[in-house]
């Protein structure tokens, strides 16, 4: 063969050397950023693959909140709850305390015991253009899928995206969460357990990495915990601390960073939440909360046997309407059997070197045991022992503590399976999706409408109008004044007809001015008078007679505001101020927000000075 000419050959060789190396390639194409871009967008898409999935998979529990009128359940006061919100806000009430139209019309502190944020978050839809019946069912929405999409947040970095869909799936479908929507109506408490997984998940962040850009959600998470449900936050609490306290112990020496962080964001999201909370801690004695513990409340008759937790399976709605039925309450058969064999796969992991993971699974089954311990009557003495524990009423409610733990761990095997065929894993997960939506969606089946049997139909509003003028929801309204009861009141007055009244003298009593935390009067007394304000009396309400601020007493025994007028025309300003208690907290709150917001943007003016100062150089 003949070699070819010296002048290809020399064309060879000045095209190799002017072809840019392989590295050079790279560069100029930007190969590398590509690749990492897309690695990351691979690493998104787990999230945004469970997030839609499921939406669609948790459609048999959320479906029956899109049904027209109002679901029946044993607390329908809810959209009444939001309109008191309005009216503070509408009135510069904030932070909102007293609902001036409950307590038969004499007003209750209720926002001053009651946690807020779900009737702040409903007031919110109601001014978007939501009815407050539609709001109050958008709030169990938000709640049912924000429970989902936490716990998928943790699961996922627990177990992975499929992992985390499992566990997603099994809390959405857990028993006491349609307990809690489609019976009790307890719409706090769900979003109390739809915040539980967000803090676990963000604890387990900081701790695991020591990075200190998790701060500011364990902050938010704990801050919003206490303002969704303070009971919830009583029990979850304590798991938490240890949740951190068991992730602490694979850092080694290095735990302290990471602990010094956690305790931060702990303090900053109880500044948070302050202005909730310090009331709440320090003002009971304002009020007859021990209503709040009394019979049918009293913890001592609501213990619940082992066989109703392990192996009822019932979706009874008879005591709705007053029959002699007991609450269902139970873990769920795939729940509890899926809790238990999550244990082997910690010990797996563990043999693997996933130390984090595993001791997960230690916590969360620690987390089931003694959930249901506390909800028998073998618990009693610790009960008894502990007298903060009565104002959870009900042993049963450390089933939301069993229901995120036995949901955790429902996923832990597709962590194990981490590296074997796909077909294997995902055929794995649609096995256990299937049980827990097969086993579970009959509890998703709420009396809608009001529609009960034969003969005990009971009137259900399709409209707010309906809503707000019906009896049976004055009634239930009614049945509630004594839960936050002001102390000085030893008898219920009627309905409120006048909003203030002469008790004695002669005066003609006109009201200029009616807002939820102040009542104006036009006085004009012929004598000396005493007046009385049809605002049930409770700390800080003053009074001031142009402008001067006088003495008053409650009414004996209606506990209403009384307080002498004299002689001639006079103005008469009663108002609710803040105590002393209040105003701190209201500040440590604004402080703990105000810093929430300004973090992010010092962080990011930060960045920008540092970008800024590399491109100067650069093109320096």
């Amino acid at each position: 063969m003949r070699p070819p000419p010296a002048w290809a050959a020399r064309a060879r060789a000045d095209v190799r050397t002017r072809l840019p190396s392989i590295d050079e390639l790279r560069r100029r194409l930007r190969i590398d950023a590509i690749v990492s871009a897309t690695g990351d967008a691979v690493v998104a898409r787990p999230a945004l693959f469970g997030s839609l999935a499921l939406i669609a998979l948790a459609a048999f529990a959320y479906a029956p909140l899109f049904g027209d009128g109002m679901i029946l359940t044993a607390d329908m006061l809810h959209a009444w709850r939001i309109a008191e919100m309005g009216a503070c806000i509408d009135d510069g009430q904030i932070p909102c305390r007293w609902a001036a139209n409950l307590g038969n019309g004499y007003g209750l502190p209720l926002y001053n015991y009651y946690p807020p944020l779900p009737y702040y978050a409903g007031d919110l839809l109601h001014r978007l253009g939501f009815s407050y019946l539609a709001a109050v069912n958008a709030l169990y929405l938000i709640g049912l899928a924000g429970a989902g999409i936490a716990m998928f947040t943790l699961a996922n970095r627990l177990w992975g995206a499929l992992g985390g869909l499992v566990s997603a799936v099994a809390y959405v479908y857990a028993p006491y969460l349609a307990l809690d929507i489609y019976m009790r109506g307890a719409l706090a408490e769900l979003w109390g357990l739809a915040l539980a997984p967000a803090l676990l998940w963000a604890v387990y962040e900081l701790v695991t990495g020591g990075r200190a850009r998790y701060l500011p959600a364990v902050a938010v998470f704990t801050g919003l915990l206490l303002l969704s449900h303070s009971l919830v936050a009583l029990i979850v609490m304590p798991a938490v601390a240890l949740w951190a306290a068991v992730l602490l112990l694979t850092r080694g020496r290095a735990a302290w960073w990471p602990a010094l962080l956690g305790t931060a964001g702990a303090l900053w999201g109880a500044g948070l939440a302050a202005f909730f909370t310090a009331p709440v801690l320090t003002e009971g004695s304002h009020a007859k909360l021990d209503n709040l513990t009394s019979w049918p409340f009293d913890y001592s008759q609501q213990f619940i046997t082992v066989s109703d937790l392990f192996f009822e399976r019932s979706a009874d709605y008879a005591f709705l309407l007053g029959a002699p039925s007991e609450t269902p309450i139970q873990i769920g058969w795939f729940h509890w059997a899926l809790a238990g064999f999550a244990l082997p796969a910690a010990a797996l992991l563990w043999h693997e070197g996933r130390r984090a993971p595993a001791l997960a699974i230690v916590v969360l089954a620690l987390f089931f045991a003694v959930g249901v311990y506390m909800t028998i009557s073998a618990s009693e003495p610790i009960w008894d022992t502990f007298d903060s524990l009565r104002f959870l009423q009900f042993p049963w409610r450390y089933m939301g503590l069993v229901s995120l733990a036995s949901a955790a761990m429902a996923g832990a095997w597709l962590a194990v399976l981490g590296g074997r065929p796909l077909a294997l894993r995902l055929a794995l997960a649609a096995l256990l999706i299937g049980l827990f939506i097969g086993g579970g969606e009959f509890y998703f089946r709420p009396l809608h409408r009001c529609t009960v049997e034969a003969g005990r139909a009971i009137p259900c509003p399709a409209n707010d109008a309906e809503y707000f003028s019906s009896g049976p929801y004055a009634a239930s309204e009614l049945g509630s004044i004594r839960d936050y009861l002001p102390r000085h009141v030893l008898v219920i007055p009627d309905r409120i007809d006048e909003r203030a009244t002469v008790v004695s003298g002669t005066a003609t009593v006109q009201a200029t001015r009616i807002e939820s935390d102040r009542l104006v009067l036009r006085v004009d007394a012929d004598s000396e008078a005493t007046l009385r304000a049809s605002i049930f009396d409770f700390p800080n309400w003053r009074v001031r007679i142009d402008g001067e601020r006088v003495d008053h007493d409650p009414s004996d025994p209606r506990g209403l505001i009384e307080f002498a007028v004299p002689e001639g025309a006079h103005t008469v300003d009663v108002r609710l101020e803040d105590t002393a208690t209040r105003r701190l907290a209201n500040r440590i709150s604004l402080v703990s927000w105000a810093a929430l917001i300004v973090m992010p943007l010092g962080i990011g003016a930060s960045r920008l000075v540092a970008w800024l100062r590399r491109r100067l150089r650069h093109r320096a």
